[in-house]
């Protein structure tokens, strides 16, 4: 799959997933080949290119004499004067079952915006229930306004108890008319409804939290489960031991064995 977006007007991303695809020709190849190799860019064009590449070069990671799947990718990203991002030598994903870790989620950008990308990095606090690693980067030009996440202020309507809400708002309607009926002036009226609904929305109305879960069903037992999960995982992933390797599928049935049986409360 590739896609593509723009960034505030001025930085081309491409999201590409080097996945299995059938050319025209009824060939097999790999998106790369059939997809990104036609796309061309202007020499001033800034560009991002980033996402599961499936492939494997010693430019990002050493360890590799055998290159796989990298012919066409550098080809295109040398061509259009695309450097790496990431950091050399850091896994970006782990195969539990093979028991071996790799370097295969890249990011590249054009000498023209690679000094905007900041802060390459792994994020070992969060984990995506796959076996890719959550990746994050900052993009900081000159025309950007730093200003609070819009989402710290969202609200999260899933674990809303809409019946209480309901219930509360029966309680203090006629409180809520009788003032109305002393207030003359319209604008007031409507300022006043307002702190009303505001009132409501903060006895039974959760901010939102960007996490990683956020379902009615989930609990303290299933978030100190996760954790404990995850701590598992971080401990696999520098030793590869059969002794972890054995505690974390034990971990990892006991805790859908949980989520399996809290849902089936619901």
């Amino acid at each position: 799959m590739i896609a593509n977006n723009k960034i505030s007007n001025e930085i081309l991303l491409l999201n590409i997933y080097n996945e299995k695809a059938q050319n025209a020709e009824k060939k097999q190849s790999y998106m790369i080949e059939w997809k990104l190799t036609k796309i061309r860019l202007n020499n001033d064009q800034k560009v991002i290119i980033a996402e599961d590449f499936n492939a494997h070069h010693n430019w990002w990671n050493v360890k590799i004499a055998n290159l796989i799947r990298t012919k066409a990718l550098v080809n295109w990203v040398r061509m259009h004067d695309c450097n790496l991002i990431n950091t050399l030598n850091i896994n970006t994903y782990h195969s539990y079952f093979k028991r071996s870790s790799s370097v295969i989620d890249l990011a590249f950008a054009s000498r023209s915006v690679q000094n905007y990308i900041k802060n390459w990095h792994v994020n070992e606090d969060a984990d995506t229930e796959l076996n890719h690693e959550v990746i994050l980067f900052t993009i900081v030009t000159e025309k950007v306004k730093l200003v609070e996440n819009s989402l710290n202020a969202s609200y999260n309507l899933q674990k809303v108890d809409w019946k209480k809400f309901n219930m509360h708002l029966q309680k203090t309607k006629n409180e809520i008319i009788i003032k109305m009926r002393r207030i003359i002036s319209l604008k007031t009226k409507v300022i006043y409804l307002i702190e009303c609904i505001k009132s409501a929305v903060k006895l039974f109305v959760f901010k939102q939290r960007i996490c990683v879960k956020s379902k009615l069903w989930w609990n303290n037992e299933l978030i100190e489960m996760w954790k404990a999960l995850l701590s598992r995982k971080w401990i696999w992933k520098r030793c590869k031991t059969d002794d972890a390797w054995t505690k974390i599928i034990r971990m990892w049935n006991s805790y859908h064995d949980a989520i399996k049986l809290i849902k089936n409360q619901f």
